[in-house]
Order: structure tokens, then sequence, then C-alpha cells
């Protein structure tokens, strides 16, 4: 008997590029590579038109922070994009941590003070969530935990954009980098609080010291200081992972477990969202240089866990980040984080149809 069943048809690689640095002292040198990544994408990116509006995604790092994307390294890159458009800015939106980035007050003098102005970088910067993170637009996605996302208003009303991200691990997905300046990064405040919500930590009592670390930085008033111990009343906590960060003793802690799939799903879910109301227009440029184990929101300075690589870029997050994990080296961020799939995030990419992580690999 003949057998009729068709196999589903066998998705295309994508292309990912990759220039090799591994000595960042030199400022000049890498906005030369940069750019040289950048020459070699432009020509698969050509979505940019003169009177666009055309965002740069990055994050400019948490006071106290230096691991973030220098605006030195942009120079070069920056300036060509000037040529194609006259409406090129900087873009961030808040944060729902309680630090300055959380308005954009705050937010703006902590740009600044790293470099990130319009008198010194000739373009402007925008927090695109408004002054306290509440300006967004709903964008239907029809996904798994989401049937709309709430994507910060300014990012859906740029034309295009390209998103910088410098690769870091991360305390809830084990790994950080396109999708998640896409997801996290673009989302309204609400859109934020909605990722975070399900992933709750607990407090180990007999290690806490009553410091009140924890419930300073809480960003919910979800901790309290009782009997000189901790307590988290998680009514009203948004799991947004802060206290594990400020405990200094190790008595907060979140079981990575099922919930941490949930929040890299509902994470790349708001990637789509944002990949949907760019209409696809949207480029991805991976930093591999001090590579940490923690995100740049933290407010300090980490040693970084892999020698510097380069740049890895791209059309299609999803590759870009797959290629990122694979060349900096999986066992990396599984070692930082053995209670966490980093490789969720790629999967759940994958079945929304956001990207592929099969990619090709090409040497600029």
């Amino acid at each position: 008997m003949q057998n009729h069943s068709k196999t589903a048809p066998k998705t295309a690689p994508s292309k990912v590029y990759i220039k090799r640095l591994q000595d960042w002292s030199n400022d000049q040198k890498i906005s030369e590579t940069i750019l040289s990544a950048w020459q070699y994408l432009e020509p698969m990116a050509d979505f940019i038109g003169r009177d666009d509006f055309t965002a740069i995604k990055l994050t400019f790092g948490e006071e106290g922070s230096d691991g973030y994307i220098k605006p030195a390294w942009l120079a070069d890159f920056l300036k060509s994009l000037k040529q194609k458009t006259e409406n090129l800015f900087i873009v961030e939106t808040n944060t729902l941590y309680r630090e300055k980035r959380s308005n954009a007050v705050g937010h703006l003098h902590v740009a600044a003070s790293h470099g990130y102005s319009i008198d010194k970088l000739g373009i402007p910067v925008i927090i695109a969530d408004g002054l306290r993170g509440r300006d967004g637009q709903n964008i239907p996605i029809r996904g798994d935990h989401f049937e709309n996302v709430k994507i910060a208003r300014g990012i859906c009303e740029s034309d295009n954009a390209i998103f910088l991200s410098h690769v870091t691990g991360h305390m809830q997905t084990g790994f950080a980098g396109a999708l998640k300046n896409l997801g996290m990064g673009c989302a309204s405040r609400q859109g934020k609080l909605l990722q975070h919500a399900g992933t709750l930590p607990e407090i180990i009592i007999e290690k806490c010291i009553g410091c009140g670390a924890c419930m300073i930085v809480c960003p919910a008033n979800a901790i309290c200081i009782k009997k000189k111990k901790a307590m988290l009343v998680k009514e009203r906590c948004i799991g947004c992972g802060e206290c594990t960060v400020a405990c200094r003793t190790g008595a907060v802690e979140i079981k990575y477990d099922e919930n941490s799939v949930k929040f890299q799903e509902k994470m790349v879910e708001y990637a789509l969202g944002v990949k949907k109301a760019l209409n696809s227009k949207t480029a991805y440029i991976n930093f591999l240089e001090h590579v940490t184990k923690n995100c740049d929101c933290m407010s300090k300075n980490e040693t970084p866990i892999t020698p510097d690589i380069g740049i890895i870029c791209g059309l299609d997050p999803v590759a870009v980040d797959k290629a990122s994990m694979d060349i900096a080296g999986m066992d990396k961020f599984k070692e930082m984080f053995p209670g966490i799939d980093p490789l969720a995030q790629i999967r759940h990419a994958e079945k929304i149809k956001l990207g592929v992580s099969q990619y090709e690999l090409v040497e600029i």
C-alpha cells in the first residue's frame, strides 16, 4: 500500500553573519567593525525610507553598570543610517523595577550619563512608553498565552527598527539577546507585568537576616519585615525577581521549573507582537562582548563568563539568538542557571513562527 501522507516541508535556514572582534579596547576599531557588519546586512534590510521613523532599540544599562553598548561604538553606524533617514532616533522603554530608569525623567538622566544624548549622538533619545510606562498599544497575535500584547506606543508608531542587543545571561530566561530586547524591551509597563505574572519567589526564613534589602527594591510593595524576617505577600507579587538580586544571603529563591518556561514563552509572544507592529521591518545585531551572568539592568559590574567574540547579525531574531548561544557556548549559560533551559524561548519562537533556529553562519 502506498503511503500518501505528506511530510512538512523543510524550512530553509536563516543566514546569520558574524564579524569577529576580540580586542574591544579601541572605540574607533569597534565602530568600524559594527559598520562593516551593518553594510553586509544593509542590502537585505532595505526597508528604510527617507521619511521613515527609524528606531535603534537598545538598553542604556543601569546606573553603576558598565556592560552596556557604548555610544562611541555606534558613531560610524549612526552616520551611515543618517544618510538614509532624517528621522533616526534611539528608543527604550521604562523598567518594571524601582531604579532611576522606571520613569522617563530618571531614565533620560541615566542615558545621558552613559553618553546617550542628542548633543553627543546627533539624534534624539525617546522613551517609547511615556513618562510612567503606561503609554501602550494592543497588538493582536493569538498566541498560546496572549490574544493581544501591550507594546509601547513609540515602538508601534515607528516605521522600522534595528535591535542592538548586548548578550548576557539572565536570572529568568538563562539567556538574554534579541528576543528579550524585542519582547521584554518593547513592552509597556502593563505588558511587562503580564509577562512576569506567575513566576513567584520564595523566602527561606532560615537564611533571612531581616536587612530589608528585598523590601526596598520590590516594585509592587509585596515584601514586608515581620519579626525581623522578610515576608512575601504573594497576592501583590509580580514575579520580577528583583528581590533575588538584592538579597545577599541567598534567602530569596525562585523555583525555575515550568514557570521559567512560561515566562520565556510569554516573552517571545511579545516579541512576535513587536515584529507584527513593525510589519517585519526589523534587523538584529547581537554583541558578544563582556558577556556576564546577569543582564545590564543590574547596578553592578560583573566578570565576563566567556572571551569577547564579536558581532552577530541577521534579519531573523530566532536564528541570531540561537547562533549567539552556540558560539558563546550553551554550556556556559546552563552552568550559571542549571534550573533554566534557555532553549525554551527558541522552541516557542519557532512554534509561533517568529523565526527559525536553523541558520547558515557566514563569516564577514
